[in-house]
């Protein structure tokens, strides 16, 4: 390899490296530089896909296996059981239900019960209850209740998934009993009347209050709602959290806030601005969805609902605290964790990063937002879960629901369908946004969040740095096939690696930049050695292809085993094609101006056997040797050779023109066409050699075309091509059965018309001729000769009309004898 063709390798692999390293660092440093907003921009569509990727790769983690884990499937059914095995199966497809059975069914029997809290007297109703309820199911109560991703799979990483949080659904079943939107505040009361009852530590509504509800009585449905929640909190513990939205958009008209309602300044954050200037981004609190007064007076906490989605539309970022002015207000999902945790944590914002403080260990990164990745636990089979109208009208003294909700973390949101809360996030492009809180809180409470950006860059780099290493080493080899090779496993090692051991550990290794740079240097140096190699091909087929068809010359290139003594039976078509008289026609003319025809035609015949993917096989003087079917193989070689014959005929009048002012005499060929099997590969000695074709098929080929002058024919074709013509293409009309010299057997000959033929143009004495031809056949010779008599009457030189109704005259005066054929020609010279 020459030192040009190296630099070039070693310049594009290192602008490859570089850009994809440069899109790592970008990916968590953009913030830091200073780039122009179109930069920042191309920067967010650039890690767009990286995103995507990344999202397919946790989906992958938390949708898993076929039908269910034992353990965690048979756990939900007891928690479930409390309330209703029907509203439990619907979050699981029919088909993961029954395989669940079959295996209880099995001789797994007992290794289920093992894995289990239940005993053998215990888990048989449990069975029992399980496949009633699931018979009893209508096919279209089986509902998809996030994603196609996950129906019929439970998550494999469960065990992060916190027990302390459960989620009342607001699904489209509740809302049917209740009947009524905005559902009632007395129903509210109830839900906290009870809640207080079965134990609950803290409640997060996902439901906006910001109106009153309307009153006939003398006690409004608000004050009912307030005094329930006073009731709840009155043990100085138990919290309830309150929703409202921010305002991201500062030059939005949407109303908002002056000044900041006090009532917010009793769920403000613990925060610290170390250097003047370095705040988070600044928000306004929306008025039109701030809770009602009456409601505030309960003194419950406060949480804003707000979430922004990436620039591709996916929710992946949660804004854990944002500054809507004097203070640093707390999103609902981390709201409910310092209510429930009892923890107190800082926001700290300086001049190197935004983060949350948790422990002298761990910090949970934040972006200029207040944002952090959320890093998914779970969603709707994971959580418990239990419906709205359940808890409503459940009996107050239910010892299940009891240990259900004892001492939990509740949040409350819909799940129903036309609830408008459906979320595109990484998990689920339809998700219910009250999951996005709780898997917040649930990070917190799991201390389950992302390692530092650093770190997951640091990795990223190293992944890079060893793939690219080790692709780059694989091509010294030169071997395309290892090439291949190292490049699959590179790919399944970094994925396999980062399946199994990043994305566990929290992670996030930017793969698809290191997938883009061992793709693209892949890709480079493979267009770069194909770019050599067709400059090479390209060399060797200017040289050959003056001696031999470029068709033959690709095959050698393609096959260079096939440059060797020898050859291989091949189903073809041949075509030998002569001029008539050519020996009168070369003592005309000077030896310049026979170059100057025979050039002429035999350029113009060549280009159309290549037109056609012909393989010129060999000039005989005059002659042109042609074949169609090898070196390459064409499934349709009878009507190429057919094209490729006519055309020949249909261009000969036009260079008859050019010899005619030219003062060169008429040229008039024939052409002769046979299809079979024939021995066709280079042939010759180890030092010279050609590509050609040898056979009786290729003999009979040439037969036929010494025939031409003796039938009066320019197309002569065998009944073997005549068999596999396309016959609504071309035409043809048997003129005899002949026996040629050389040959024992017969042969059926075809005369084939071409556009300015006599009988092309005559289709009633076209089929005139076939008829008379057939009762000739037939011994009919009286009816045949009126026929060709006919014929000759419009067309006086219809030499095959001639020659048959001498046939015909013959075999009147001398009648066919016992044994005598009479439809046979038989020839006893070559043409």
């Amino acid at each position: 390899m020459g030192f040009f063709a190296t630099f070039t390798r070693a310049l594009g692999v290192c602008i490859i490296t570089f850009l994809a390293t440069f899109s790592i660092l970008t990916k968590s440093m953009s913030e830091d530089f200073n780039f122009s907003d179109e930069m920042k921009t191309f920067f967010n569509y650039i890690h767009s896909f990286e995103e995507r990727f990344y999202d397919y790769r946790i989906r992958r983690h938390l949708d898993l296996i076929e039908g269910c884990q034992i353990d965690v499937f048979v756990s939900q059914v007891q928690k479930h059981q409390i309330y209703s095995m029907e509203a439990f199966v619907k979050k699981f497809s029919k088909e993961a239900l029954n395989k669940f059975l079959k295996d209880c069914d099995s001789t797994q029997h007992e290794q289920l019960v093992e894995h289990t809290t239940l005993n053998q007297e215990s888990f048989a109703p449990l069975l029992s209850t399980l496949k009633k309820t699931i018979s009893e199911l209508p096919q279209a109560s089986i509902i998809q209740r996030t994603s196609d991703v996950r129906e019929g799979r439970l998550h494999e990483n469960k065990r992060y998934v916190s027990d302390d949080i459960v989620l009342i659904e607001i699904d489209d079943e509740s809302l049917s009993i209740i009947n009524s939107w905005p559902i009632p505040r007395e129903n509210w009361k109830t839900l906290l009347d009870n809640l207080n009852g079965f134990g609950a530590k803290v409640i997060a509504f996902d439901i906006l209050f910001p109106e009153e509800a309307k009153s006939c009585g003398v006690i409004s449905p608000d004050q009912i709602f307030v005094e329930s929640i006073q009731s709840y909190q009155s043990n100085g513990t138990n919290k309830v959290i309150l929703p409202f939205s921010l305002q991201s958009n500062l030059n939005s008209n949407v109303d908002y806030f002056d000044e900041l309602p006090f009532e917010l300044y009793g769920s403000m954050l613990n925060n610290s601005y170390q250097n003047e200037g370095t705040t988070l981004l600044k928000t306004r609190i929306e008025s039109h969805t701030w809770p009602i007064s009456s409601l505030l007076s309960a003194e419950p906490e406060l949480g804003y609902l707000t979430m922004d989605e990436d620039n591709d539309g996916v929710f992946r970022n949660y804004r854990v605290a944002a500054d809507v002015g004097d203070i640093v207000a707390p999103s609902l999902g981390f709201r409910s964790y310092l209510s429930y945790s009892g923890h107190e944590h800082k926001i700290i914002v300086d001049e190197v990063s935004s983060r949350l403080e948790l422990n002298d260990k761990n910090n949970v990164e934040l972006n200029t937002k207040g944002e952090t990745k959320l890093r998914w636990i779970g969603s709707g089979v994971n959580y418990d879960s239990i419906p709205l109208y359940r808890v409503l009208q459940a009996d107050p003294n239910d010892q299940s629901l009891k240990k259900f909700f004892n001492n939990k973390l509740v949040f409350i949101g819909s799940t129903a369908t036309g609830a408008h809360d459906l979320r595109n996030t990484a998990i689920d492009p339809k998700l219910p946004g009250v999951y996005a809180h709780i898997n917040f809180a649930d990070m917190l409470l799991q201390e389950y969040f992302y390692k530092p950006s650093e770190e997951s860059i640091k990795y990223s780099l190293i992944f890079l740095a060893v793939s690219m290493l080790t692709l780059v080493l694989a091509m010294f080899f030169g071997s395309a096939i290892l090439d291949i090779v190292v490049l699959i496993i590179i790919l399944a090692a970094t994925y396999y690696l980062d399946y199994k051991y990043f994305i566990l550990d929290g992670y996030q290794v930017q793969l698809f930049f290191v997938y883009f740079s061992v793709l693209a240097t892949y890709s480079y140096v493979t267009f770069l050695n194909f770019n050599k190699a067709s400059a090479e091909k390209k060399q060797i087929k200017g040289a050959f292809s003056r001696y031999v068809a470029p068709s033959i010359v690709d095959e050698m290139l393609d096959n260079p085993e096939k440059l060797k003594v020898g050859g291989e039976k091949r189903d073809i078509t041949c075509m030998f094609s002569d001029v008539r008289d050519f020996t009168s026609i070369s003592e005309k003319l000077t030896p310049t101006e026979l170059a100057l025809a025979l050039n002429r035609y035999m350029g113009e015949m060549t280009d159309i056997v290549f037109e056609t993917k012909g393989t010129l096989d060999k000039y005989i003087g005059d002659a042109i040797v042609a074949f169609w079917g090898a070196p390459v193989d064409i499934e349709d070689h009878v009507n190429s050779a057919m094209d490729a014959s006519v055309k020949m005929l249909e261009a000969l009048p036009k260079i008859n023109e050019e010899f005619a002012s030219k003062g060169l005499p008429e040229f008039k060929i024939g052409l002769g066409l046979n299809s079979g099997e024939c021995s066709v590969g280079n042939m010759g000695s180890d030092q010279i050699f050609a590509y050609t074709a040898l056979g009786d098929n290729m003999n009979l080929g040439a037969r036929l075309e010494s025939l031409c002058k003796f039938y009066g024919a320019q197309i002569l074709i065998s009944e073997y091509t005549f068999e596999r013509m396309d016959k609504e293409r071309f035409v043809a009309r048997q003129i005899d059965k002949v026996r040629v010299k050389g040959k024992s057997e017969p042969v059926g000959v075809y005369e084939v018309l071409y556009s300015y033929h006599p009988l092309m143009q005559d289709k009633k004495a076209f089929d005139t001729f076939n008829k008379g031809f057939q009762n000739f056949i037939a011994g009919e010779f009286e009816q045949a000769k009126k026929c060709f008599e006919e014929v000759l009457e419009s067309h006086h030189h219809d030499k095959s009309s001639l020659r048959m109704r001498e046939a015909c005259l013959h075999w009147i005066e001398n009648p066919p004898q016992a044994g005598e054929d009479w439809t046979i020609t038989t020839m006893t010279t070559k043409g």
